[in-house]
Parts: C-alpha cells; structure tokens; sequence
C-alpha cells in the first residue's frame, strides 16, 4: 500500500540514486505483516513503532523485489541493524507519513545510505550536538539555517548508515562533517577520525533533495 505521501517521497528519491539501486516505498499507516523472524524485534514496541517496523521492512522488500532478489525475512541484529540477505545491502527510512528502503547487490554496490526527515528547521538546542563548528560557521553564512541544519543531520544519519557496513562502528556526530552545497544538490561527508576501515579526511559524496515537506539524503558508493 502506498500513500499520497509515501509516492511523493519515492519520487523526490528515485532520481538521485544509482541505476543499480532498487527503491521501494510503503504508508506507514497501511496494513504491512511483518515475518515471523522479524516479530522478535516487535515485543516491546508501541503500536506506531511497530507499523513504521512493519512497512520498512515491507518497502525493502518491494525493493528487494525490483532487483530479482527473493523478498526475504530481514531480522534486526543484535546492533538493530538490518540484517540483509547474503550478497545484498540495504537502507530503510521512515517518517511518520512514508517509508523508503533502498537495496543493491554487494557485487555492484559496496556502500548505502539513505535517510528521510522533514523539512523542518533543526532545533535550536540540537545545533551544538550535532553541528561541528566548521558546520556552524557555514550555518552562520546560510539563509534558512534551521532548514539546512536539518539537511546536514540527515547526511549525517545516512553517511552513518553507508559506513556502518563495513566499520560496524557506532560513531558520534563529531565523526562526520558535512558540507552541503546547494546548487549540485549534493554532500561531501568528511571522516574527522579514523573509522577504519575509513581514514581521517577520507570523504563520501552523498545527493539530496526537498520536496513536498520532506528532505531526503541518499548515498551509494559503487563497488
């Protein structure tokens, strides 16, 4: 089931992805089951937590699907990660009115993020935590700043997302610098630290897109 919102967010990202990347969108207030190895992540959720579970999982595999990979059980791992088929990665997103989730084969494509937030302006009180102070400085220079600080978190959450894979580190928002610039539509994500197997200065390039309310990060490193 997809939902006026959840059709609009699949557009505003389709087009930012490699051709080799599969998209998938759900409504988080659809009738989505989730399979039986994924229930154990479900126990103690609240009743929107576990619709929002449901419907990523079921947008990945809709994607999964777009590859003509089989649309497989994707359990939460101990780190409540994702944990994806052999051979496949993946990212799943959701706000409270869509889902995406965006899958490829290892073979083709060796990093994937994808984050989805509204475009809302970032809460005053966040900016520190969040925003290293070259970010701020850039901020500082920025009509609608609130805006594009929203923006550089959910580069961050994606550029977390795709170095996740292969790092299995949890890192804090002081890892990641981000630089948006707004005519390309794109993002330079700059380690600030070793994260091996990624190295300090080492930078991934990330697009994004706003529409319909919402921001969408994507990030896909080919293989």
């Amino acid at each position: 089931m997809t939902g006026a919102a959840a059709t609009g967010a699949l557009m505003l990202a389709a087009p930012l992805l490699d051709t080799r990347v599969a998209l998938a969108a759900t409504d988080p207030a659809g009738p989505h089951q989730a399979y039986p190895e994924e229930l154990a992540a479900l126990s103690r959720a609240t009743t929107k937590r576990q619709r929002e579970f449901a419907a990523g999982r079921a947008a990945a595999r809709l994607s999964l699907r777009e590859l003509g990979a089989p649309a497989l059980a994707i359990p939460m791992g101990t780190d409540r990660a994702p944990v994806w088929p052999p051979g496949l990665l993946g990212s799943i997103t959701h706000t409270d009115t869509a889902c995406l989730a965006a899958t490829a084969w290892e073979g083709e494509i060796r990093l994937l993020g994808l984050d989805m937030e509204p475009d809302t302006p970032l809460d005053t009180d966040l900016m520190e935590t969040i925003c290293i102070p070259a970010e701020r400085d850039w901020l500082a220079r920025q009509d609608m700043a609130g805006h594009w600080a929203k923006l550089i978190f959910s580069a961050k959450e994606c550029a977390y997302k795709a170095q996740y894979r292969l790092s299995r580190a949890l890192i804090g928002f002081d890892a990641i610098a981000v630089r948006p610039d707004p005519v390309s539509q794109s993002f330079a994500a700059t380690f600030q630290t070793d994260v091996p197997p990624f190295s300090r200065g080492e930078t991934l390039h990330g697009r994004f897109a706003r529409g319909g309310g919402l921001i969408v990060t994507v990030l896909a490193v080919a293989a």
